[in-house]
């Protein structure tokens, strides 16, 4: 099987790779199909539609969108829909925008609780986020380039999450309202990485239920180079709810050694894979 992924960041969101390095890496690691799924914008896939032609990487259209479900922040990743539907594109426009007033209400917080320990943290946040979409990831970029965290994980942990002194509540549109956009645009929907949502197993059920009322077809079965029980029990879940089998890195830089760009386990052979859904066959040669 040739290789594919179909998620993963550039600088037009939270990575650290510029578009056209993305496809440089693809060519690196022998990606055949690669989705750019950037955070909430289609900008990075754009710049570089006629780069991947030339480098003989096909690009599936794709975006990772936030929802709010419940309580909890889903990410639903959209892949080869109409890049000029504007319905879609109007809703992610307005998910940008409040993108940039948390990351406002964000900087208001660390400079009113601690002024001293992050004097200049706007200008740095800025030139950190560049062209892109600003989201949490570059706080903890910033924090851990500040040495106020050893890692981004820690960053999160100290800083970001609920309670800290970071946190700041996201304003996002319902899951259904973004299925209907993927679905307007003759995309394909899917619930990207579940196992970080740490939902209990009835949870995850009501989510796949929810979402595949709304129009949702597939979920993200692999996300890691090894074969192991989180594959296998997605790939259960997956055949159980009539849902197709997607996968992706969620490559994001290559300083996260653990998550190369197309990096990733075999799809199980019991799933349906999501290119099935694809309007445009695969080039596999």
């Amino acid at each position: 099987m040739f290789k594919v992924d179909f998620h993963c960041h550039t600088t037009s969101s939270d990575g650290t790779l510029t578009p056209f390095e993305i496809i440089d890496l693809a060519v690196k690691h022998e990606v055949k199909v690669l989705a750019i799924t950037d955070h909430d914008t289609t900008a990075g896939y754009e710049q570089v539609i006629e780069y991947a032609a030339k480098k003989n990487v096909q690009l599936i259209t794709g975006v990772e969108i936030s929802c709010h479900w419940l309580t909890h922040t889903i990410h639903i990743v959209a892949l080869d829909f109409s890049i000029d539907d504007s319905q879609l594109q109007q809703g992610l426009k307005s998910i940008r925008q409040a993108r940039l007033e948390r990351a406002q209400l964000m900087l208001e917080n660390f400079q009113s609780k601690s002024p001293e320990k992050f004097i200049g943290f706007d200008a740095e946040l800025w030139e950190l986020v560049g062209d892109g979409v600003v989201g949490r990831g570059h706080f903890a970029q910033l924090l851990t380039k500040k040495g106020l965290a050893k890692n981004g994980a820690q960053a999160f942990k100290k800083y970001i999450k609920k309670g800290k002194a970071g946190y700041v509540t996201s304003d996002w549109p319902e899951l259904a309202q973004v299925v209907n956009w993927i679905i307007h645009a003759g995309g394909v929907a899917v619930i990207a990485h579940p196992n970080v949502y740490r939902l209990t197993s009835n949870k995850l059920n009501r989510l796949i239920n929810d979402f595949k009322e709304a129009g949702g077809q597939a979920i993200e079965v692999v996300n890691q180079p090894r074969h192991c029980s989180d594959i296998v029990g997605m790939a259960d879940r997956a055949e159980r709810h009539g849902l197709y089998a997607s996968l992706g890195s969620d490559f994001h830089s290559p300083e996260h050694t653990w998550r190369g760009l197309g990096w990733l386990a075999p799809l199980p052979q019991k799933v349906s894979p999501v290119w099935k859904l694809f309007k445009t066959p695969l080039n596999s040669d």
